[in-house]
Parts: C-alpha cells; sequence; structure tokens
C-alpha cells in the first residue's frame, strides 16, 4: 500500500478491494506504517479504493480507536461511500466523497501566492488551487471565514464547489469575466487614479467591520504562533521576547483584517472590487494589513521586486503609483507632510513585521533555511536596536 509523509501528516491510499482475503495482510501492513511514524496525523484517501466489506470496517474500527477521533477519510466513491454510510461509519469517521476533477492544462494563471494559484477555468469561474499537501480542513475553514466576511457586507467572493486536481484540492467562485486590479491596471495605467481610490476605500470599508469575538481567528494568536516558530528555529529567546513587546503593544481589535491586501488578490468586475485568497482573514487591528501592504509595496520593491511584480501583477512604477493613490484614499489626505510621516512609522514597523513573515511564509518554495537566515542577520541587529523608535511608531498608528 502506497503512503505519504508531509508535514507529521500520513496520507495512506488504499487500492482495488479489501475483504476477507486480504484484509489481514492490509491490517498488517497498515499498522506497521503507523508503527513507522508514531504521532503522525493519519488521513486515508480512498480515491482508488473499489470496495470494502466488513472485514476491512473493523480494521477502520480499529483505526479509530487507536487514533481516538475521527480521522478524514477522502476521495470515496458513490459505491464506497455508499458502504460507509449504511454501516453508520459516515458518522464514526470524517468521511468525504469523490470530489469533481478539473484540470487547469490551458487555464489562464491570474496570480500566484504563498498558499497556492489562482487560474481562470472559463469566462464565468476561476478556481483557487491549493498548495499539494493542503488539507481538505484548512479549505473548509477558508469557506467558513468567507461566508463570514461576505454576510457582514465586506465583498468578497464565495465558494460553490471543492474540486481536486491531481493531489491537489481547491474551491471554485463564480467571477464572470472579472480581473485581477493588478492586471486591469496593467493593462490600462490610465485607471491607476480610480482603481487606487477604489482599493483606498475598500481597506477602509474592511477596517470598518467588525465581527463577534470568536466568529475568526485573532491575529495577534497567529503572530505569537510565528514568533514561537522563530525562537525555536532561529531567535535567542530574548530577541523573541523583543518581538512580543512589540506584538503586545499592538491594541487588540475585532476589526476584519484580511492579511494580505494587494491588486493580485482583489478583483475587478465591472465597476465592483471583491475579495479573494482569504486563507488568513482574522481579527485583530487594521495596523496588520496596513504593514502587509506597505511591505508588499514599498519594501520588495528595494528588496525583491521581481517578486513583488510578480504578486501583484504590474511593474514597478504602476505599483508605486496604486500605493500612493491608496495610502491617499485610505488615510484621507494628500498632505505630503503626514503621508511621509506615515511612511516613515511603516518602515521602522517593517522592521518587526519582516522578521514575522518569515514564519508565516515558511511552508513557501522560495523561502529556504538560508535564505531565512539571511534576512534575520540582516534585520535582526537593525530591529534590536530600534525597539524603542517601533514601539512609538506602534502607539502613534494605533490611535
Amino acid at each position: 500500500m502506497q503512503y505519504t509523509l508531509e508535514n507529521s501528516r500520513l496520507t495512506l491510499y488504499p487500492e482495488g478491494r479489501i475483504d476477507a482475503g486480504n484484509a489481514p495482510a492490509w491490517e498488517s501492513e497498515i499498522f506497521s506504517v503507523l508503527g513507522t511514524h508514531p504521532g503522525a496525523e493519519l488521513v486515508m484517501d480512498a480515491a482508488g479504493l473499489s470496495y470494502i466489506s466488513s472485514a476491512g470496517l473493523r480494521i477502520l474500527m480499529k483505526l479509530r480507536r487507536q487514533t481516538g477521533k475521527a480521522f478524514p477519510v477522502l476521495n470515496a466513491s458513490p459505491e464506497v461511500y455508499d458502504i460507509l454510510h449504511v454501516t453508520g461509519f459516515t458518522e464514526l469517521l470524517d468521511v468525504h466523497r469523490r470530489l469533481r476533477q478539473v484540470a487547469t492544462d490551458g487555464c489562464e494563471l491570474i496570480g500566484r501566492g504563498g498558499n497556492g494559484a489562482v487560474y481562470r477555468l472559463d469566462p464565468e469561474t476561476i478556481l483557487k488551487l491549493y498548495n499539494e499537501g493542503t488539507s481538505l480542513e484548512k479549505i473548509a475553514l477558508e469557506k467558513k471565514y468567507a461566508t463570514a466576511a461576505f454576510t457582514a457586507g465586506v465583498p468578497c467572493a464565495i465558494a460553490y464547489d471543492t474540486v481536486q486536481s491531481g493531489h491537489q484540492y481547491g474551491i471554485v467562485f463564480e467571477l464572470l469575466n472579472a480581473v485581477t486590479v493588478g492586471k486591469a491596471v496593467h493593462e490600462n495605467p490610465s485607471l491607476i487614479p480610480e482603481a487606487g481610490k477604489a482599493m483606498g476605500a475598500l481597506l477602509r470599508q474592511l477596517h470598518a467591520t467588525e465581527l463577534p469575538a470568536g466568529v475568526l481567528p485573532r491575529m495577534t494568536d497567529r503572530m505569537n504562533t510565528w514568533i514561537d516558530y522563530l525562537e525555536k528555529t532561529y531567535l535567542a529567546h530574548s530577541d523573541a521576547e523583543l518581538l512580543r513587546s512589540v506584538l503586545h503593544a499592538i491594541p487588540e481589535r475585532n476589526t476584519l483584517v484580511h492579511a494580505d491586501f494587494h491588486e493580485g488578490n482583489v478583483m475587478r468586475q465591472g465597476n465592483e472590487l471583491i475579495l479573494i485568497d482569504l486563507d488568513d482573514i482574522s481579527a485583530g487591528h487594521p495596523l496588520y494589513d496596513l504593514m502587509a501592504h506597505y511591505i508588499c509595496h514599498v519594501m520588495a520593491l528595494s528588496t525583491t521586486p521581481e517578486t513583488a511584480c510578480a504578486t501583484t501583477g504590474m511593474c514597478i512604477e504602476e505599483i508605486q503609483e496604486m500605493y500612493r493613490y491608496t495610502i491617499q484614499a485610505y488615510l484621507g489626505t494628500e498632505d505630503a507632510q503626514a503621508l511621509d510621516i506615515y511612511g516613515q512609522r511603516m518602515q521602522l514597523l517593517s522592521l518587526f513585521f519582516t522578521l514575522i513573515y518569515l514564519a508565516k511564509g515558511k511552508d513557501s518554495r522560495n523561502l529556504t533555511q538560508a535564505r531565512a537566515q539571511g534576512i534575520i542577520d540582516q534585520i535582526l541587529p537593525m530591529f534590536r536596536q530600534m525597539v524603542p523608535a517601533i514601539l512609538e511608531a506602534v502607539h502613534a498608528l494605533a490611535e
């Protein structure tokens, strides 16, 4: 029996029939694999399973008892699903029917981020295809959070179908003839003033939206998790404590934050802007969005301009102009001095966020451990020195 192990997730791939004739051998093999990887999270991909008898069901029951929870059984065919349903195993295990298969060959690539890529399937639908190894549970959470934001009045795309492409999962959105803001601007730069102001208005709308506590994960909790990772992997305890001191200075809010707001994650459908890529949507202070926006549009242009261009779908000059119009609209001012002070404070905060975002992007194929260490070696000395000024900037911006 084939299996894979990724990020402590052990996925089994049974094939053919499991009946009285081969159940003992199957049981021996599966428990041998589990014994080799103690503590791994068990998942069963039943795409290749055509039949399971009562002898196979008894093994599933043993697995249920050993794991102590309803482990996922994915891609069950209609025949296998019916057997599991009739025998009550859909109540004992987390069983998912086989998903519709889609192909992205020849499809337009709309954008690519740390969690996956977005393709246009046809004039009416787009597909967000997650990186291999992303669980259906994580995808279900994004759909849940997007629905919460949508019902609160935030214009965002709502998924209507979960699909599979090879070994990757994805969700399909209905967005008729929509393109990213980045693509629209790149194809017609005269749109920049209008599009930049619209982006600023959308960000203000997002930050005027509050949801009841507990509906969305707290951004503070996510940031604490990332700092814990940095401490285990790269940082001395004293440096991690400095990061926590800045984090704790950011006030708690139930404000809705996107956490990855840029022109590649906003679709333009007619004159309406619609948010996509809601993996990291959270409750927190608007500073989290503003800082991510600054890093994408300002810092990245001086460090990795090719990444900034690929992420937003625009060239360097377009990114700079879009940032200017967006921030002017968001802050409600064109005063050069006020905007300069805002930029200076953002530059200070970028030292803090750049370090933390190394943990957020730890699973990215583009961020090797050596590259992360190089960034830390460059940023950390400046961060240590500037912590008092960073705290002052936080207090000023959070007013």
